[in-house]
């Protein structure tokens, strides 16, 4: 099982309901791509500019896939221009 944790802050200016229009579609079908265990998005409740996706997939083949997946590759870069420093990615494995 691999476990990713992607933080990142939201630019000042940048809303909350203008990131989940593009969060929301990735969540939803994130979690229906094969090998996929979880897939939340939270915001740090100390700071609200402070995001965390909190994946889980079956292994790294899956996770190359989902990588690979449309709703992948339109939302992280949308994701990146909306955020202070691009997304920092923690991977744990069990």
């Amino acid at each position: 099982m691999i476990r990713l944790n992607a933080f990142f802050v939201l630019k000042e200016g940048v809303s909350l309901d203008e990131l989940k229009a593009v969060t929301d579609e990735l969540v939803a079908k994130s979690r229906q791509d094969e090998g996929n265990k979880g897939y939340d998005l939270f915001q740090s409740t100390t700071n609200p500019s402070i995001m965390m996706f909190c994946e889980s997939w079956e292994n790294q083949a899956v996770l190359d896939k989902h990588s690979a997946a449309p709703h992948f590759t339109y939302a992280v870069p949308k994701i990146g221009e909306m955020a202070v420093d691009g997304l920092k990615i923690e991977s744990f494995e069990d």
